[in-house]
């Protein structure tokens, strides 16, 4: 009797565990490289539908996990639906308490080291082993996330198309644990000229194209200070050289707490800024089964009629009519 109790049990166990596994989704990929930053790597799907796809990858939050970050935003089912790949990069406990991404040292945030060239690491990966389209390389994050993917940005520009920065931080905007917090603040102090130039100045020998750039914060973000989204537009915004006005839809798609500004270059649009009002710490999402909907509310998703994913992917080019 006792026997057939813990085949049972072992039996419900082990099916639970594929239902965790088919909820989820995601796949770890191990042995990518030589992980200087000692990261995880998650993808969905592991397996491509179609040769060429575009890749996205996603970097969480502080306190988040890639699953988490998954299920919240609504990547995944935007991936189906367009045929793309998606990355999920995660922290370790280890490596930061949090589980923030290290986006204030100088180790982690340097190019070709630390959690940085990890990063690209796993994108390289991908690249050779899942047949991405180098040419449709994506990022976002969100939090700690936003402020590496700024860094990503920064550091490999030639990597990316696109890029989407969600409650970040200006690029070097701190070099270690109390400049983190003054910038978090909105508190760093630099000239127009001097936070253009600390990109320019990481790459002296680079004559490319940078990537576009999509900037999403909440007007009321008590942790990452809304300056932040401000100097992130000037900051791209110097890197193109763009010397013409924006335009600016003070209530988007309807929804009087969106405020869009758009940056063209070309007749093209390459900056975009989002301005979320009566929005905290978090990502604005709006679930639903329409086209323009998606994402889970959670600890930092709130429904705010914008499904932020949607918008991102949209500007990355992805969305499929």
């Amino acid at each position: 009797m006792i026997k057939k109790v813990r085949n049972i049990l072992g039996l419900f166990l082990l099916l639970m565990s594929f239902q965790l596994i088919s909820q989820n989704n995601l796949v770890k990929i191990t042995d990518f490289g030589i992980n200087k930053g000692n990261l995880e790597m998650y993808v969905y799907p592991s397996k491509p539908i179609k040769k060429s796809i575009p890749l996205v990858v996603v970097l969480h939050g502080c306190a988040q996990t890639a699953s988490e970050i998954a299920d919240q935003s609504g990547w995944n089912s935007l991936a189906d639906s367009n045929n793309f790949m998606v990355l999920y990069p995660q922290q370790k406990v280890e490596n930061n308490l949090n589980k923030c991404y290290n986006w204030y040292e100088n180790t982690d945030i340097s190019k070709n080291d630390g959690e940085s060239d990890t990063i690209r690491e796993m994108i390289q990966y991908a690249i050779l082993n899942f047949d991405i389209d180098p040419s449709k390389i994506f990022i976002t994050g969100i939090s700690a996330g936003g402020a590496m993917t700024n860094i990503l940005l920064a550091n490999y520009p030639d990597l990316f198309k696109s890029g989407a920065v969600l409650s970040g931080i200006p690029f070097k905007a701190a070099n270690d644990l109390a400049t983190a917090y003054a910038a978090m603040q909105g508190k760093v102090v630099k000239t127009n000229e001097e936070w253009v130039a600390s990109i320019n100045e990481n790459n002296p020998d680079y004559g490319g194209k940078y990537p576009n750039v999509v900037i999403v914060h909440g007007i009321d973000d008590q942790f990452v200070n809304i300056r932040n989204a401000r100097i992130i537009e000037m900051q791209w915004n110097g890197i193109h050289k763009i010397d013409t006005e924006p335009t600016m839809v003070p209530e988007f798609n309807g929804n009087s707490d969106i405020v869009k500004t758009t940056y063209f270059k070309n007749n093209c649009q390459v900056i975009v800024k989002y301005e979320i009002k009566n929005l905290g710490h978090a990502m604005a999402v709006d679930p639903g089964s329409e086209k323009q909907q998606g994402g889970n509310v959670a600890r930092f998703a709130v429904d705010k009629n914008f499904h932020t994913t949607y918008w991102v992917a949209n500007f990355f080019g992805l969305i499929k009519d």
